[in-house]
């Protein structure tokens, strides 16, 4: 990777990208071991850095490789902001990552904490973005498996553009040793090629942007 502008560009591209379905929360991950281990997310929140399990509508989106949406006709009156989100929030888009035709890499949770109703438009929108970020999942996914807990919360903390001085405030530990972790995190990801971040031109609600 040239540079950690990079990283935090193609997670400001993807957030770009996500203005066109309705969401109060997105969660961009790879897969691991059964579970979700998280790339980059609408929040910065510890909880959404760290290893989730993953959620039976997502299993079996992921299986069978094509998006699948959670409406509820049911809205809970004060519903979780918090790690249970998918289980609480009445509409939920899961959308597998990964190259047409191949077993999906990673995984694409969008949410709404009031009642909305996703569509058919939405779908297949989240599906035909999800080819355009699977080189991105695939780059990063290899070297981010490297990282331990705390290296890969840093990384998605440099996503978000935060100083060394911020990120040792947000998992509250001392400068020094935010340092190292950083130093550490951008020494493993310079692997990563640029051009393996950029979004191609996709289809956004039938008119054609390069993010």
């Amino acid at each position: 990777m040239g540079q950690l502008s990079d990283l935090q560009d193609a997670r400001r591209r993807l957030g770009l990208a996500l203005d066109s379905v309705c969401h109060d929360r997105w969660v961009l991950g790879y897969l691991r071991n059964g579970s979700l281990q998280p790339i980059a997310a609408s929040e910065i929140s510890r909880r959404f850095m760290q290893t989730r399990p993953l959620m039976p509508l997502s299993r079996r989106a992921l299986f069978e490789k094509r998006p699948l949406v959670l409406n509820s006709v049911f809205e809970k009156p004060d519903p979780s902001n918090g790690y249970d989100w998918e289980l609480d929030w009445p509409a939920i888009l899961y959308t597998p990552i990964g190259e047409m035709g191949h077993r999906p890499i990673g995984l694409l949770v969008i949410g709404c904490r009031n009642d909305h109703w996703y569509t058919e438009e939405d779908v297949a929108y989240a599906h035909t973005l999800s080819y355009s970020l699977a080189p991105l999942v695939a780059a990063l996914r290899g070297p981010l498996s490297r990282l331990n807990e705390s290296e890969g919360e840093v990384a998605q903390l440099l996503s978000y553009g935060l100083s060394t001085q911020e990120i040792a405030r947000a998992i509250r530990t001392d400068d020094r040793h935010a340092r190292t972790l950083v130093s550490s995190v951008v020494k493993r990801l310079q692997s990563v090629n640029a051009d393996d971040l950029m979004f191609p031109i996709i289809q956004m609600k039938r008119r054609a942007f390069r993010l």
